[in-house]
């Protein structure tokens, strides 16, 4: 009895600043989702007038859906390439994991508006690359598409979330016993065959904590779609920052952000209990593939 009072009792700070810092101001955003502004003034008659506002809008949906989809795609697109690079740093280099590792983090080190400030000087159109392609006579004028696009985004956006990815998978590698892929070999089984059935359920929590973290970080992204993105750079956070500020309609914004937890919460409530059912899922708790 002792012990689990003191246990509580070191427990309660974090408890109190978890809900001072994190529950109270979602119960306060909540709250204000239900309400509605009258010219500069917020009107506390609640109702669902701003959620029939998102679903009943056009621009709203697609925001939405654009936050979501470019999400799957940068996740999918850091699967892809980080785990080549997690396999090569947990199973073939011996003596220099962790210099590789740092090397791999030293991005992170410096803010947001470096990294992609120092995009915008490679992608320019007098950076960097068009200065190559013009010099390799790929071209004969600057690629504008490069920056100021979709494509300048999700390419920089994938930059920014790649070590998170490649950190998740590395762990999984390194829990990875060589022995299983060895006694695959022995018995017959082809390189694909041992990855589908061996290496990718066994290396699956580290794939799906990895994706999950560049899922949502990509979705509430606000800077790199703003500075790289040009015209194509307005997304649903942005929207969001501006009912929140020039257009001081926080009821609204307010009613969009609970919008963006209420289908983070159905997708990865979805996502859990698909994977569970299937073989990976079972792999994945121990159980029988």
């Amino acid at each position: 009895m002792e012990k689990s009072r003191i246990g509580a009792f070191l427990a309660a700070p974090v408890f109190v600043a978890i809900l001072a810092l994190c529950v109270a101001p979602l119960a306060i955003l909540f709250a204000y989702s239900f309400f509605r502004v009258d010219f500069v003034a917020i009107v506390t008659d609640p109702s669902l007038k701003n959620y029939a506002r998102i679903a009943s809008s056009e621009t709203y949906r697609w925001l939405i859906a654009k936050a979501f989809l470019s999400g799957l795609a940068i996740a999918a697109l850091t699967a892809v390439i980080g785990y080549p690079v997690a396999w090569f740093i947990a199973k073939r280099v011996l003596h220099y994991k962790s210099a590789l590792l740092t090397l791999l983090l030293v991005p992170l080190y410096t803010g947001d508006m470096v990294r992609i400030f120092a995009w915008r000087v490679l992608l320019g159109a007098e950076g960097v690359m068009n200065t190559l392609l013009i010099w390799a006579g790929i071209v004969d004028h600057p690629v504008d598409a490069l920056l100021f696009s979709p494509l300048a985004t999700h390419i920089v956006l994938t930059y920014n979330y790649l070590p998170f990815m490649v950190i998740g998978l590395w762990l999984a590698f390194e829990a990875l016993d060589d022995r299983l892929i060895e006694a695959a070999a022995d018995l017959g089984a082809g390189t694909g065959s041992t990855f589908l059935r061996i290496t990718l359920p066994l290396t699956a929590p580290g794939l799906v904590a990895g994706g999950l973290m560049v899922f949502v970080m990509v979705v509430g992204d606000y800077l790199t779609p703003q500075l790289v993105g040009g015209a194509s750079g307005v997304t649903i956070i942005s929207a969001i920052n501006d009912l929140f500020g020039t257009a001081f309609d926080w009821p609204l914004g307010s009613a969009i952000a609970w919008t963006m937890l209420a289908i983070l919460f159905c997708f990865f409530a979805a996502a859990v209990v698909a994977i569970a059912r299937s073989s990976l899922g079972k792999a994945m708790v121990g159980g029988e593939a």
